[in-house]
């Protein structure tokens, strides 16, 4: 499979102005720009492959390039890292006629750089666009898909497909997905326990709550296979180039952290931001703090760490006792990163280690079966049936 064909040039040359440093320290001057000189031979060495998506759904035009070029521009412009890290910038996809082959076309290239350990992050486009990566999971039978987002993209009553109720979609098409997270969402604009209805196992995150802690969504993105990032949750004084209005949210800040806690997480295959519409906000505003969550993610990719808990020398063992539960709850810890897991034993006798929290250890301490524990084995349990 020759992925180059799936894109078309971009004139990267815009990307050479001015920036904030010289151009030789910027992350621009190490991104590679042409595809061309990927072959099938030497692909496999890159560690992230950058792709634009010029697909609005919210346009009676769906083909622009607008948001993706701006990104990619201010991306640019940023600094370099110290450690070695190789991108390249594909450029953007090539309109395939219908949303359809969109989606067909994203399934395509996610599933082609899973399978080469390439990390896919995918810029501009509306937030519906998610559903074409998701098939790239289909044959993955404990899929985890994350949004980070104010509001839960449902359909409200019969409306035609968008990024406002592509989840509605979702949960029809692929029924077989194991998680579902949201963070960062806001109750009032939520139909009163639907949360609670969704048949998959969750760790859903208000915003109030990750503001008092915002930690709390490292373990999420631990067990995260695909991360979709709405700008729109973001407030709009901070980012008002979205496609939504919204008067709270997040700020820059803390999405350019959530950003760097899912670069660090080792099982997270594709990053999409989405959702930046530049027409609508000042001075590329919105389109400057993009780019730093992306610069971010990037970021915490450099520091990614071993697989844990696997380097048994740096975790410690805790075995739990808890009333009502045959055998002891396992934990570990990581000294150096002082991240928690916790082990699941399926009926099948197959351990997985699943991220969680100190949480879940102290309430097992407390001799109380975790919550999230009891969620991933009922789970994983009726899957492997």
């Amino acid at each position: 499979m020759d992925i180059r064909y799936y894109f078309d040039e971009v004139n990267f040359s815009a990307c050479h102005d001015s920036g904030y440093i010289n151009w030789k320290y910027s992350l621009g001057s190490v991104i590679e720009k042409n595809s061309k000189a990927l072959t099938k031979e030497n692909i496999h060495r890159l560690n992230i492959a950058i792709v634009g998506a010029p697909f609005d759904s919210r346009k009676e035009d769906t083909y622009s390039t607008e948001a993706a070029d701006k990104i990619r521009a201010q991306l640019y412009k940023l600094s370099a890292f110290n450690s070695k890290i190789n991108i390249a910038d594909f450029g953007n996809l090539k309109p395939a006629g219908s949303v359809k082959g969109n989606f067909q076309a994203l399934r395509d290239i996610a599933e082609y750089f899973n399978e080469l350990n390439i990390v896919t992050v995918v810029i501009g486009g509306s937030q519906d666009l998610s559903v074409g990566i998701c098939e790239a999971f289909a044959r993955n039978p404990f899929f985890s898909f994350t949004t980070v987002d104010a509001y839960l993209d449902i359909k409200k009553a019969k409306e035609p497909f968008s990024s406002s109720n592509y989840l509605s979609r979702l949960f029809s098409y692929q029924p077989q997905i194991f998680q579902f997270n949201i963070i960062g969402f806001q109750t009032h604009y939520l139909p009163p326990g639907y949360l609670d209805r969704l048949k998959t196992v969750s760790e859903h995150i208000r915003l109030g709550t990750l503001r008092d802690n915002i930690s709390l969504a490292e373990p999420v993105f631990r067990n995260t296979d695909f991360l979709s990032f709405d700008i729109t949750s973001l407030k709009y004084a901070e980012a008002p180039g979205g496609s939504k209005i919204n008067p709270n949210g997040l700020r820059s800040e803390e999405a350019c952290q959530l950003a760097k806690y899912a670069g660090l997480s080792n099982r997270i295959k594709i990053f999409g931001l989405f959702e930046v519409e530049p027409a609508n906000g000042p001075n590329d505003l919105t389109v400057a703090i993009a780019a730093q969550i992306i610069w971010y993610f990037v970021e915490g990719f450099i520091n990614r760490g071993s697989q844990p808990p696997d380097a048994a020398q740096n975790n410690i063992k805790y075995q739990v006792e808890v009333d009502n539960i045959d055998n002891p709850i396992v934990f570990y810890k990581n000294t150096i990163t002082s991240q928690w897991w916790m082990e699941i034993e399926t009926t099948e006798k197959t351990k997985l280690n699943i991220a969680c929290s100190e949480k879940e250890y102290i309430q097992a301490s407390g001799n109380e079966i975790p919550e999230l524990w009891l969620k991933y084995l009922q789970k994983i349990d009726r899957r492997l049936k």
